[in-house]
């Protein structure tokens, strides 16, 4: 990735993070769509010289895309306020939808918040035994073989991975910082 490719894509990053935001965010995401529903409804009323009860009704057929045709905006601008209610409607309905369903469906697969911290914590003993392993491993090569072998072949070794990074640690570092 270019430096100018990176530079865009945080950019971008920053552009989109509040509708991330809104859309990760299940009741400031219905406040929205109501938001949406009841101001498009009312700048309606007013475009169209229409009654509130009679704009929220246009508000639900037109921001449902139902659309009776009993009431439809005659002015550019009342078009306008529509084409915004109802593309609006199209994107956020579906994200509060799915929220729901996200929250109906159980997956028995899923691991516990308190199971994962546990999965991490024993990975974290079973990585403080395998280095004691190792210690103990780089002692009887030394004594075999001499430290000077030894230590040019955990240079060789660490300069082969160290690409790698140390997943175990970040993960039970993650985990432990959900908790705090």
């Amino acid at each position: 990735m270019t430096t100018s490719q990176s530079s865009l894509e945080r950019r971008a990053r920053r552009v989109t993070a509040p509708a991330r935001r809104l859309v990760n965010a299940p009741y400031p995401l219905v406040t929205a769509i109501l938001a949406i529903w009841v101001g498009c409804s009312m700048a309606y009323a007013v475009l169209e010289h229409k009654g509130p009860i009679e704009s929220l009704w246009w508000g639900v057929v037109t921001g449902s895309t139902v659309g009776y045709g009993d009431f439809y905006p005659s002015t550019t601008a009342g078009r306008g306020v529509a084409v915004v209610l109802i593309v609006s409607m199209l994107v956020l309905v579906p994200i509060a939808i799915g929220h729901v369903i996200a929250n109906l469906v159980l997956d028995r697969n899923q691991f516990s918040h308190t199971e994962q911290v546990a999965l991490a914590e024993a990975i974290a003993s079973v990585h403080d035994r395998v280095d004691k392993m190792e210690h103990l491993l780089l002692a009887n090569l030394a004594e075999a073989h001499g430290a000077g072998w030894v230590q040019e072949k955990v240079a060789e070794f660490e300069q082969r991975d160290a690409s790698t990074a140390d997943v175990d640690d970040r993960m039970l570092e993650l985990f432990r910082s959900v908790d705090e």
